[in-house]
């Protein structure tokens, strides 16, 4: 019976390691989890006869080998885990062997918040960032080096020339998060599931501008060198961190008692939750390096350290209503709207429900009592229904045919599971699709912001970007804050944008999907705008660089008569809608010349800056390769430069672009 439930157990916690480290998915709690592994190790040390060394209570759980494409690292000195707990009675009984191992002598603790995402080893040479390796099984990980060297807080030169090396905590916080998410909706992807393991995920991605966007953070609790930087205590060598210019980890002061330990652990406990990031605990450490050498460690953890986590945050409430919200690009998504709960220090009202799969496989209906968490997230999610308080009568919720917006009839996209309203008349949609089509990247009109975008809408004199065509200086000048001159400015403005050319227009549209180089694809595909009225997916699939889901959406879009009865209406205000199909190859000074741009510009916008090289005939790539020619580099260049430089590709800045470029630009 006990060597069943054993291997049971194993089964288990390796299918949930395999989520973890595979998928960065948590199938279970923290707490859950950890109860399984501590009743297989109490199990295995009762039943030795059972025990193997296979069992996953003799390994620390890796990652090694969700992404093969990153070069494997030993780490100098192993990253092991920490034993926890959720107990402060077992803190209590921790810190009781401590006292008794250490034989009376006077002891000094330190705690430190448990920041809530993925340990990072870096590794400085000579004042100069490296390496950096993710902690993988303990012993070897992968380096992400190029990764993170995107995290702005992390320094990539220090004023200590001897070798070193920091220990950290790489993290999301609930800003972030909250805007990736929104993104992913946005998009009809599957949001991220929690700050943590959309931390882990994204370490390991191979585009080290999709980490950039992401806008990771970093804090640091040790520094690893041959004398410990000169220190004897944890407490001095985080103050050492601290002035060489990394961000530290939220600490105490000495603690010299047992009391003054569970103070600080109760106090962030309800402090936590003020926190602009996610903190699952508290990690108290024995301060004297010597006395941590002499404790020693066990076969997986230090015996100088351990982790009180606190549980994750859950409440029941009754949803009351289901409601569905719609997003910029038009995605509908539901929200339950909850009987008002208390929860995580706030009231909860709302709680999200993603898309319609996931409340189909929940199984969530209005009236149905439900579980709600708010772990690493910053709106609510319902986790369960509670299948026994379920009321008779209680219906599964319909999907909705018609966007409540507008009553438009809603499409969902091949490989998506969001559904998408796509008419750009939908009110809850218009304030976006104008801000984007008067941007600098689209159709560049100045003097069109997002107050005066309002105005214009809230007064009714807009709907579209075609109503922009129809306004006058006396429409205008009435709007607060808008003077005669700002009103000749803005209609200046318009009428400038009106020779832009076909792909500017094209992405202006907000076609979903279609971003600033498929436009340019579309426009020298056709010969007219008019032409991707009626085009086939298939034909449009023979575009090089038109996948199958960006050929949908383009037929989606166009299939709307309100969308073509608008394009219509911009050729009659006399904007440009004439493709370069057919055209004479660009040829120019730059003709066959490949660019990379990194860092930031000073005399000029990305979006410009690779404008200038097209009009000359060259291609700008977002990666660096062998088939490069030049990276424009500016100020904070990352990893394309590291990448450059290895690869021995031309650097240059921008007195050297405009002299590729001759004076026609200067």
């Amino acid at each position: 019976m006990f060597e069943q439930r054993i291997l049971e157990l194993r089964a288990i916690i390796n299918r949930y390691n395999a989520a973890y480290y595979g998928r960065a998915e948590s199938l279970v709690s923290d707490q859950e989890y950890d109860a399984i592994f501590a009743e297989l190790v109490t199990l295995e040390k009762n039943f030795p006869e059972f025990d193997s060394p296979d069992s996953p209570t003799h390994k620390i759980g890796s990652d090694l080998d969700t992404v093969k494409s990153f070069p494997k690292v030993r780490h100098s000195v192993p990253m092991m885990s920490i034993d926890n707990t959720y107990s402060a009675a077992d803190v209590t009984d921790w810190v009781n062997r401590v006292v008794k191992a250490l034989a009376d002598e006077k002891i000094r603790f330190m705690g430190e918040l448990k920041m809530d995402g993925a340990a990072i080893s870096i590794v400085y040479e000579n004042g100069r960032l490296a390496r950096a390796v993710t902690r993988g099984n303990g012993v070897m990980g992968d380096d992400v080096t190029a990764n993170i060297r995107t995290i702005k807080s992390i320094p990539h030169t220090v004023d200590y020339r001897e070798d070193f090396e920091v220990r950290g905590e790489v993290f999301m916080t609930f800003e972030d998060f909250s805007v990736l998410n929104a993104a992913l909706t946005e998009a009809g992807q599957k949001p991220m599931q929690n700050p943590r393991n959309t931390t882990a995920g994204t370490l390991k991605l191979l585009d080290s501008e999709e980490v950039a966007k992401r806008r990771l953070s970093f804090a640091a609790y040790f520094l690893l060198s041959g004398d410990k930087a000169r220190t004897k205590s944890l407490h001095d060598n985080v103050k050492f961190l601290a002035r060489l210019g990394f961000p530290v980890v939220n600490h105490s002061g000495l603690l010299k008692e047992i009391d003054g330990i569970l103070e600080f652990c109760a106090e962030w406990e309800a402090k936590r939750h003020s926190l602009p990031f996610p903190v699952d605990g508290v990690v108290v450490k024995v301060d004297s390096f010597d006395q941590q050498e002499r404790l020693g460690y066990t076969a997986k953890s230090p015996r100088w350290v351990i982790a009180y986590k606190y549980p994750a945050e859950k409440a029941l409430t009754v949803v009351e209503g289901i409601d569905s919200n719609v997003g910029r690009t038009g995605v509908v998504t539901p929200i339950a709207r909850l009987r008002p709960v208390f929860l995580a220090g706030t009231t909860i009202k709302n709680a999200t429900l993603h898309n319609y799969d996931e409340v189909r496989r929940l199984d969530v209906r209005v009236g149905d009592t439900v579980e709600i968490e708010k772990g690493g997230e910053i709106i609510p999610k319902v986790i369960r229904v509670v299948m026994e308080e379920r009321p008779s009568g209680c219906a599964p919720l319909e999907l909705p045919g018609e966007c409540p917006s507008c009553g438009s009839p809603l499409a969902r996209l091949d490989g998506e599971v969001a559904l998408r309203c796509l008419s750009l008349s939908c009110g809850a949609q218009q304030f976006a699709s104008l801000e984007h089509f008067a941007s600098r990247t689209a159709m560049d009109v100045r003097g069109l912001g997002p107050a005066v975008i309002k105005q214009l809408l809230d007064a009714g004199i807009i709907k579209n970007a075609a109503d922009l065509y129809d306004l006058t200086a006396d429409k205008i000048k009435d709007l607060d804050r808008q003077a005669e001159k700002s009103a000749a400015n803005l209609i200046a403005a318009l009428n400038e944008s009106k020779s832009r050319p076909l792909d500017r227009l094209i992405h202006g549209l907000g076609i979903r999907m279609i971003g600033e180089k498929a436009a340019r694809d579309l426009s020298a595909f056709v010969e007219d705008l008019s032409d991707l009225y009626e085009i086939s997916p298939q034909e449009l699939e023979e575009i090089d660089g038109i996948g199958v889901l960006m050929a949908q959406s383009v037929r989606l879009f166009f299939d709307r008569a309100e969308n073509r009865e608008m394009a219509e209406r911009l050729r009659a205000a006399g904007l440009n809608l004439k493709g370069t199909k057919g055209s004479a190859p660009v040829s120019g000074k730059l003709t066959g010349k490949t660019f990379v741009l990194t860092g930031s510009l000073e005399k000029y916008t990305r979006e410009k800056a690779s404008d200038m090289i097209m009009r000359e005939g060259g291609k700008v790539t977002s990666s660096v390769s062998k088939k490069t020619d030049y990276v424009l580099a500016g100020a904070e260049a990352g990893s394309k430069l590291d990448r450059a430089v290895s690869l021995g590709i031309k650097i240059i800045n921008e007195n050297e672009f405009e002299e590729l470029l001759g004076m026609m630009y200067i």
